[in-house]
């Protein structure tokens, strides 16, 4: 019984040390977190690496097409690496993309909307000049 215990904590430590959702320099969040977050938010940096364009959420400071290499775009991120980011796309599979390569940036204040403009929308949250419907 002791091993089982001693094992079944061991499986939960290798687990939560392999998810990317918290504590590895970013937090996933759902759309409500997310509206809430960029209410009243100005400090906050909104970036979009959804390739076409296809929307954008409200207050969205930049637009990195790219989104495979966002280090040839550090001119259009904030200076500050502790600053707090927002990164999403349509889904979520190319933010969490730009979101790993932000960390390897040394970014270290992220947040990742899960499931995307895609989610927030369905969410009944609006999404600026959506174009996927």
């Amino acid at each position: 019984m002791k091993l089982a215990t001693i094992s079944l904590v061991l499986l939960i430590l290798l687990l939560s040390a392999c998810s990317p959702q918290e504590g590895a320099g970013f937090i996933d969040l759902e759309p409500k977190q997310v509206a809430d977050l960029i209410e009243g938010n100005t400090d906050l940096f909104i970036l979009n690496v959804h390739t076409p364009y296809e929307g954008k959420l409200e207050g969205t400071d930049a637009f990195i097409e790219d989104w495979q290499n966002i280090a040839a775009h550090q001119d259009e991120l904030p200076k500050d690496k502790g600053a707090p980011l927002l990164v999403y796309c349509r889904t979520g599979r190319m933010s969490t993309s730009a979101v790993q390569q932000l960390q390897e940036l040394g970014y270290t204040n992220i947040t990742h909307l899960k499931g995307g403009m895609v989610a927030y929308d369905a969410a009944g949250f609006e999404v600026i000049d959506k174009s996927w419907k």
